[in-house]
């Protein structure tokens, strides 16, 4: 206990060093060794002067310019790639039936990262210096992220970063803004249009569905922040509602007063169970679970449930993420539940 004591003061001490010759990276990366080694020590005084080191240190680490940098990759299709994928846009909307295709694209496989191929992606081209490197991942708020500092985990979500950011880029993004602004189809995405296409849904109660819609309507209406506001936490009580009806336990016991009961929480947890990845896949759920929870991923439950996010966040982009992952639900959970009836 005392050589355990006598280290966690000596991690402190570096800290404090490392501080105070501007080195607030290094800083960090010492207060979180040292709030590890205090949480096991159940040194309370050390937890919280390490907890809030890591927050400063973090920050004035990305302040300075000198540690985090950001790296733009660009991805460039050889001309059968490029044909390809216009054939591919193409022959969805040629189809001049917006059911057809919202539903296609709620079916179509391309439109999600292949999990089992992004890891053999991570594993194959991880830098061997990464896996020996200190690593840490840092929110915008200064926050350490749970799974940051593990190699291969890490490397893994920025694969899968790229994964997904190329396939909205590429074809899903592209496709639901031809749909909305484009006249080459014949079949425009209007309000009318989607609502039809919502309310034919039997996933639906009669209030979601109501809510979503106005949800809908401020995204056609380039109404983002109100859009994510309310299609967010909709798609998650959405989400729980059909995983009841496939028998999945979501009544959790609220002990902090006296015995009472309440409706879990969904969380990445709950993606990463084979419960969950049974029913809805697990390329769907790893979708969900990045889009969502992941905090090294997009984190939009997360932000936008604790007031978190920014304007900036609420985009056409990321709104039409989250539509996509109702679209998945309409065009799949159907089909799937009607074979379990």
């Amino acid at each position: 206990m005392k050589n355990r004591q006598q280290n966690l003061v000596d991690l402190i001490s570096q800290a404090k060093s490392a501080e105070e010759n501007g080195s607030y990276f290094s800083a960090a990366i010492y207060y979180k060794d040292a709030l590890e080694l205090a949480d096991k020590l159940q040194d309370s005084k050390s937890i919280k002067l390490c907890k809030n080191k890591v927050v400063e240190m973090n920050k004035k680490s990305i302040e300075s310019g000198n540690d985090f940098k950001e790296h733009e990759f660009q991805y460039q299709l050889t001309d059968e790639q490029h044909k390809s994928l216009v054939a591919f846009l193409d022959g969805i909307l040629k189809i001049k039936d917006i059911n057809k295709i919202l539903k296609i694209i709620g079916q179509h496989s391309d439109f999600m990262p292949k999990v089992r191929d992004v890891q053999a992606l991570s594993e194959k081209n991880m830098p061997l210096t990464y896996q020996f490197a200190t690593l840490t991942s840092v929110s915008d708020a200064g926050h350490a992220l749970r799974g940051g500092s593990i190699a291969g985990y890490s490397w893994f979500i920025q694969m899968y970063d790229l994964s997904q950011k190329q396939i909205y880029q590429l074809s899903l993004g592209r496709l639901m803004h031809m749909l909305l602004h484009s006249d080459s189809t014949g079949e425009n995405l209007t309000i009318e249009k989607l609502t039809n296409y919502f309310s034919e849904s039997k996933l639906f109660t009669s209030d979601q569905r109501k809510i979503v819609l106005v949800g809908l309507n401020r995204y056609l209406e380039k109404d983002y922040v109100s859009a994510m506001h309310i299609l967010v936490p909709q798609f998650e009580s959405l989400f729980l509602n059909i995983a009841q009806g496939f028998g999945i336990q979501i009544v959790s016991l609220d002990k902090k007063r006296d015995i009472a009961t309440r409706t879990t929480t969904l969380s990445e947890y709950h993606l990463d169970s084979d419960e969950f990845k049974n029913i809805f896949g697990e390329d769907f759920c790893q979708q969900i679970k990045f889009i969502l929870f992941e905090p090294m991923g997009y984190k939009i439950r997360h932000k936008v449930a604790h007031g978190e996010i920014k304007v900036s966040e609420c985009n056409f982009a990321n709104t039409t993420l989250i539509l996509y992952l109702y679209l998945v639900l309409l065009a799949r959970i159907k089909v799937k539940s009607q074979k379990n009836t």
